[in-house]
């Protein structure tokens, strides 16, 4: 393998985006195109689900009202009564992929007893199973009712029988409480691998809405301990009733809990903490109830994850974030350990930032954070630890020990130096180092022994990664940053059918061959359909947003990044270049709109607070409308006449300009408002050009509304649809009034033009359905949906033969 210049690998992997990361943004500082942006894409989320004093509360209802809602089935052509008195299986729709470009991954579980049998989840994909060590996957848990799963358990001795705690309580989605996070529903069981599940009723409480750990009692599975962002509670019963052992009010509550093997008692550690001053509490009785004891607090402590040494369990790890103010915030505090069964006092400072270079890193991107050294050229830090953040001892040496962060490291040496594992920038299938940014979880093979028997697992927001030789060599030195070749380990992913990837938005192209979606953490991705669910790959890096297929000539691509930063490709989305020439001093969504024009493809319309246009595909842009009183959410253009324009604005607003065409910065575009919230859509139907569907993202009124008039008045179609966030609509342009729509919780279909709705049988479970729209399928129109945690899928139109059931 030739050894490439080390510019190239620093500078141009990072600006094309091979891989991408999360940023934790400070006010003052700028953000990179090329990195992913957590705190804004919460904002974003938080404007479209307003409307509610409790969204979760009002979820859960809607689920209920679902259940007692006809269901369709729109391969089958056939409606039958509810959820829960289906008439016969149904078909389902077709997964698309991304099957090899996984999604944010928290948990990962293997049998004991037989390591090709493994478990893991999706944080708003559900739970998954593989059969083959995870060469590839099948979803095990569509029938929770809540599919954002962050926790697993497996019962010691009936491997069958798994606890899955749900909520993602690491405020990925919710940074300083700013949106709707990815909140659970308490904790669910299973007592056959996976083919059932049942909620503990006792767990239908906000104690449970986010479940970031759990553990098993190894001396009497009928315990079960959970950490919570209310404390520790424990269970007896096997989860009939729980009581707190460790009550805490601090920020994020307990986030990590382990158990010591080896002892007549219950011995476990907890971990409470994040943004405020985390601690770690012990109890060596926990199935008593004697307080726990505090043993580990340090001044800026901030989150804080823990490792037991299996091969000597009085030995104990440590790894901390700092709280401390400024651009260290959330940055590497220190690895502690003990080897006194972690007794208060016992602890020791393995390792600092000030210890060294790579040492300083273990818990910020280690790219940004040497471009000095690596490049000569200064870049702002990019600190990581309240989010990922996580810490392992090999199995049979108690001084071998992982973190990872950003990046996955090792030290041999009990924590005191460290090397450097992994590279998220090393293109991935070029370098044998390249494992996906974020880790969230390190698991040895349970039969590892150190020598026939090496294989070390890592779960992060790219999915599963797996080494068969966990005692490879690292980098270590000066240039270990800089250069991925300096690491000899080597990585898999094991990203095969593992189908949990979070699409903001999603194109087909023209003849239904190739798809395009833009998704968090991984960027925009690109397939050609004939290759299969497994043949994805990423084209360009950051968040991806909106995305678009020219409609004559297909080779040219649309896509963005956060903040309006839009992209072309004209070679079929091989290579982007920025097209913003033109567009200065603008304000965006964190998801910005844009939209071709079906009359004049090389017409964009893009939306900000200003509405701008170009004729020339981006090349150059002119502003079009005065200052609006709201970001633009939705565009659209009406078929047959590219001089009607609508926007839908932030705050349930839609404007309209039927002279687009002669629009500038003095042009005011007339406005309606059907009601409060978020334009999550703007859609002509293709068969009645004067009549437009435009849809409401969150709580509270009608979620869809009819215009007849090409905009000018509107007239709401809920009919019986549930109250919940509704992302966007789909009108099949082979039968008059089917409507479909993508909403929080799946898919739902109207065959009267919103008048009533069903349930469509979607066969991805409940999960946020931000893009529905109807492109060229095998045998005529398909309908497709991009899902934020279950990918892409598509439903032929054509009329199926009816079984029995409730015809349509």
């Amino acid at each position: 393998m030739t050894r490439r210049p080390l510019t190239v690998l620093l500078l141009g992997l990072l600006l094309a985006a091979a891989a991408c990361t999360s940023v934790l943004p400070r006010p003052d500082s700028d953000r990179e195109e090329g990195t992913d942006d957590p705190d804004r894409a919460a904002e974003y989320r938080a404007l479209q689900q307003q409307g509610s004093d409790d969204p979760f509360r009002s979820l859960s209802h809607a689920r209920e009202v679902m259940r007692g809602m006809q269901r369709y089935s729109t391969t089958d052509a056939l409606r039958v009564r509810t959820l829960d008195e289906p008439a016969a299986p149904l078909g389902k729709w077709r997964f698309l992929g991304p099957g090899n470009i996984g999604g944010r991954t928290r948990v990962l579980l293997i049998d004991p007893a037989d390591s090709r049998i493994l478990y893991t989840a999706g944080v708003s994909g559900g739970i998954w199973k593989s059969f083959t060590g995870g060469l590839e996957w099948e979803p095990v848990g569509d029938d929770l009712a809540n599919i954002t799963v962050n926790s697993l358990a497996m019962h010691p001795t009936d491997h069958d029988i798994l606890y899955a705690g749900t909520g993602e309580g690491y405020f990925r989605e919710d940074v300083r409480g700013t949106a709707l996070p990815l909140r659970g529903d308490g904790i669910f069981v299973t007592r056959d691998g996976g083919q059932s599940w049942n909620r503990l009723p006792s767990t239908d409480n906000a104690d449970f809405h986010f479940v970031n750990d759990l553990t098993i009692s190894a001396n009497d599975p009928s315990r079960i301990y959970a950490a919570t962002r209310t404390g520790v509670w424990r269970s007896r019963n096997g989860g009939e009733s729980w009581s707190r052992v460790v009550p805490t009010t601090v920020t994020g509550g307990c986030l990590d809990l382990v158990q010591r093997g080896g002892t007549s008692g219950d011995t476990l550690f907890a971990s409470c903490g994040t943004f405020e001053q985390a601690t770690v509490w012990r109890t060596k009785s926990g199935e008593t109830d004697t307080p726990w004891e505090a043993v580990l607090s340090q001044p800026n402590m901030g989150r804080t994850s823990l490792a037991i040494a299996p091969s000597n369990p009085s030995v104990i790890y440590a790894l901390s974030a700092t709280n401390e103010p400024g651009v260290k915030n959330q940055s590497f505090l220190a690895v502690y350990r003990s080897t006194s069964n972690g007794d208060a006092g016992s602890w020791e400072t393995r390792a600092t930032a000030a210890s060294g270079h790579v040492q300083s890193q273990l818990l910020s991107n280690l790219l940004t954070g040497s471009f000095d050294r690596c490049t000569g050229q200064l870049n702002d830090p990019v600190t990581m630890g309240w989010y990922c953040n996580t810490i392992a001892v090999d199995p049979v040496d108690a001084n071998r020990v992982w973190a990872g962060g950003v990046d996955l490291f090792r030290s041999d040496d009990g924590g005191q130096n460290w090397g450097v594992a992994s590279y998220w920038w090393a293109t991935s299938g070029t370098i044998p180092s390249f494992v996906h940014a974020d880790q969230h979880a390190i698991v040895f093979d349970p039969h590892y022994d150190g020598a026939l028997v090496k294989r070390m697992y890592a779960t992060n927001d790219g999915g599963i990664y797996r080494t068969d030789d966990a005692l490879g060599q690292v980098a270590t030195g000066t240039n270990a940053p800089c250069d991925a070749f300096e690491s000899k380990m080597t990585f898999t992913s094991l990203n095969n059918s593992y189908g949990v990837t979070q699409f903001y938005h999603g194109a087909v192209s023209p003849d239904g061959t190739q798809l395009v979606g833009g998704a968090q953490d991984n960027g925009t991705l690109f397939t050609d359909i004939q290759d299969g669910p497994n043949e994805w790959r990423t084209v360009f890096g950051g968040d991806g947003g909106y995305v678009a297929f020219d409609p004559i000539e297909p080779k040219w691509v649309y896509a963005e990044t956060q903040w309006g930063a839009i992209r072309r490709s004209n070679n079929g989305a091989g290579r982007f270049s920025t097209i913003t020439r033109g567009i200065a001093g603008e304000e965006f969504l964190f998801v910005t709109p844009f939209v071709l024009d079906p009359n004049q493809s090389k017409r964009v319309w893009l939306g900000g607070r200003f509405l701008w246009t170009s004729t020339s595909r981006g090349d150059f842009w002119e502003k079009a409308s005065t200052a609006l009183p709201s970001l633009v959410s939705a565009l659209a253009v009406q078929p047959g006449n590219g001089a009607l324009v609508l926007a839908g604005l932030a705050d349930g607003q839609i404007a309209r300009n039927d002279q687009s065409a002669s629009a500038t910065d003095t042009t005011e575009w007339p406005r309606v408002k059907p009601r409060d919230g978020f334009v999550s859509s703007l859609t002509f139907d293709p068969r009645h050009s004067n009549v437009v569907y435009a849809t409401y993202a969150g709580f509270g009124g009608a979620h869809v509304w009819i215009s007849s008039d090409a905009g000018l008045t509107w007239s709401s179609r809920d009919g019986n649809l549930p109250d919940l966030p509704v992302h966007s609509i789909a009108i099949d342009p082979t039968r008059d009034g089917r409507l479909y729509l993508g909403t929080d919780l799946g898919v739902f279909v109207s065959l009267d033009a919103g008048q009533t709705w069903s349930v469509e049988n979607t066969g991805f479970a409940n999960a946020l359905t931000e893009t529905v729209v109807i492109g060229q399928g095998a045998n005529g129109p398909a309908v497709y949906a991009f899902t934020h945690g279950r990918g892409a899928w598509r439903a032929e139109l054509t009329i199926a033969p009816r079984r029995r059931g409730v015809r349509p």
